[in-house]
């Protein structure tokens, strides 16, 4: 390695140091992240460039010292001090050799770390990112354009000198300032468009560039990988595991071939670039992405709108021509023409209030006390219940106010793509807050206790109507489908005041009292029924035994009177008579024995005793037949 390239390479890297600077610098005024991006190349250029400049001195300091040990050896006598081929006798010789069998490798797995971390940030970070802060400056698109312009110059120049003297070390640091100019390029063409209108192609381009920098990493990482295992030949110049063929391509991408090639030979150990297969490729390619390109325009003129959609037509950002239904579609390939498809049949859905959590939202019992999402928020109610001013100054009363939990889904359909396009920047955005203050306004005029119990449904009715006309007088063009109100409660509230427990003690008092109350209005529907109908029920025997009586008296009154006249008319008769009735009464239920004759000695016994049951002891047995026999 000759020093006069020692030169080129501290220059590399301090050009990258430079090119690293200005394009952060230059990004955070501008809030541009394709050169924040093109900042974090440039930043991993610079340690490729570094580690190749050292590397550069280390075998630069070998060449001298072998230099120097062909002098000594020439102008002295040869002695066994310099026949030794020991490593003591070549210190720098032993110095590049540990250094790129333990260092080269650990930088290069350090450059992977800040590749793979790089990568990840950016990816988090545009998530994250919203619309341009900043406005865009003709100041920011010369810093841009004059950056790129001088890490060309710079960069052509070390390629250049790298590919006509054969300095391998100068590739890595030439290549990432081409790579550089061309991302402080793209930075200056991506603060045009915005310019022009277009803030999203920034976005677009870091997304681009991100996995750009993850792919990177993965090479970088299969590199360290194939290190180990590629074959080694003696005499086969080594390849530089930290020098990216993908930047190198990008670079330069008039070398793609050449990159192929060296790739191919240096992992295979044999030259597969003069295979017949190899030249073809290298003659047609340009053919085939020609062909390639054009298929790719011609499959972007063709657009298929789904069932259920409609679509708006762009040239150059402005709309053109009328809605596009559902079916195909013809437009200019892209930049010029852009097709925006927008669901005009699916019912689309926000939420107000909370944020919805999956696992919390399966749960099988639903309490006040318990968290139902997985964000609850808690907004204003009124109430009925009023406080007297204590001030006597103040003659009016407050209206006290209380915290009510409300979940709401509002769900709405898109009627005029147009107006929801182009009328508001963010539609949806604008929607959800115009439906989030009619909530607001809504809750502030109704009463808790009403909202809570039987006005739910005319509550939903009356805020479906208040964001319709909200969104009718914002001109978004949609109409509102269906507004729900569900879990209503009062806030869980926090450790030290739990808000819905104590609610929940005063709503279960007030639930117990109904209770009681009702049970007493139940017991007093059954007692007093049944005391007045036994009320009357005696009354109505009294009235019957009084009646009973009386009659019996009247009926006992008017017998004696006609018994007066039968025994007047017949008195023996009617003695006898009523004796032998008398008689005949009081003996009904004893036994008699009629003796007829009065002539006769017969001694009859009587069994004076009483039978205990006449019907078990007073049996005919029927005689037996002599022709049946005897049971």
């Amino acid at each position: 390695m000759e020093r006069h390239a020692l030169k080129p390479g501290m220059l590399n890297w301090i050009a990258l140091l430079g090119l690293a600077i200005g394009l952060e610098v230059v990004s955070k005024v501008a809030d541009s992240a394709t050169a924040e991006l093109g900042a974090a190349f440039t930043l991993v250029g610079l340690v490729m460039a570094l580690v190749a400049w050292f590397q550069m001195r280390l075998e630069a300091s070998e060449a001298s010292e072998r230099l120097e040990m062909d002098e000594l050896a020439r102008s002295r006598s040869k002695t066994a001090l310099f026949d030794s081929t020991a490593d003591e006798a070549f210190p720098a010789r032993k110095s590049r050799i540990l250094f790129e069998k333990w260092f080269v490798p650990g930088l290069t797995l350090v450059l992977f770390l800040m590749q793979a971390g790089g990568a990840l940030y950016f990816f988090k970070d545009l998530k994250d990112m919203g619309a341009a802060a900043s406005a865009p400056s003709t100041v920011s698109m010369a810093m841009f354009a004059g950056l790129s312009l001088a890490a060309f110059l710079l960069g052509k120049y070390a390629c250049r000198l790298a590919q006509l003297e054969g300095i391998r070390l100068l590739r890595p640091g030439g290549s990432a300032l081409m790579l550089g100019s061309l991302l402080a390029f793209l930075a200056t063409v991506s603060e045009g468009l915005q310019w022009f209108g277009f803030p999203q192609y920034d976005r677009q381009i870091a997304w681009v560039l991100t996995a750009l920098l993850a792919l990177v990493s993965i090479e970088t990482l299969l590199a360290l990988v194939f290190e180990a295992y590629r074959p080694r030949v003696q005499g086969k110049e080594i390849r530089l595991i930290y020098e990216s063929r993908l930047v190198g391509l990008l670079g330069q991408p008039a070398g793609l071939f050449a990159t192929a090639a060296q790739a191919l030979d240096y992992q295979f150990g044999f030259r597969v670039s003069n295979s017949w297969f190899y030249r073809f490729l290298e003659e047609k390619l340009s053919h085939f992405a020609l062909i390639w390109i054009g298929i790719l325009a011609a499959s972007d003129c063709v657009v298929f709108i789904d069932v259920g959609e409609q679509a708006l037509r762009e040239r150059f950002g402005k709309p053109v021509g009328a809605v596009l239904a559902p079916g195909i579609a013809f437009k200019l390939p892209r930049p010029i023409d852009q097709i925006h498809r927008h669901p005009v049949s699916e019912i689309q859905s926000f939420n107000i209030g909370f944020v919805a959590d999956e696992k919390l939202e399966k749960a099988d019992t639903i309490l006040w006390t318990q968290a139902h999402y997985k964000e609850e928020f808690n907004l204003l109610v009124a109430s009925r219940e009023q406080n007297i001013a204590t001030n006597a100054a103040e003659s009016e009363q407050i209206v006290p106010v209380n915290l009510l939990t409300v979940s709401i889904p509002v769900q709405y359909l898109v009627k005029d793509i147009r107006a929801w396009s182009y009328g508001h920047s963010e539609p949806q955005l604008l929607l959800e807050r115009l439906a989030n203050r009619e909530v607001v306004r809504y809750r502030a005029s109704v009463d808790i206790e009403t909202i809570m119990s039987h006005g739910r449904q005319q509550a939903a009715r009356d805020l479906k109507a208040n964001i319709q006309t909200a969104a009718n007088d914002a001109k978004l063009g949609t109409e509102i489908v269906f507004v729900g109100l569900q879990d209503i409660h009062p806030p869980i509230g926090t450790k030290e005041l739990k808000v819905a427990e104590a609610y929940e003690k005063v709503i279960g008092a007030e639930q117990e009292k109904e209770a009681r109350i009702l049970e007493a209005d139940a017991y007093a529907l059954e007692t007093v029924p049944l005391a007045k109908a036994a009320a009357a029920k005696t009354i109505n025997e009294s009235k019957g035994i009084s009646a009973q009586k009386i009659a019996e008296a009247s009926g006992r009154a008017a017998q004696f009177s006609s018994q007066l006249l039968a025994y007047q008319a017949a008195p023996k008769v009617f003695t006898t008579r009523n004796h032998l009735e008398t008689f005949a009464k009081a003996s009904a239920g004893s036994r008699k024995i009629v003796i007829l004759p009065t002539n006769t000695q017969d001694v009859i016994l009587f069994n004076l005793e009483d039978k205990i049951r006449q019907d078990l002891l007073d049996v005919n047995i029927e005689p037996v037949k002599k022709d049946e026999p005897k049971k």
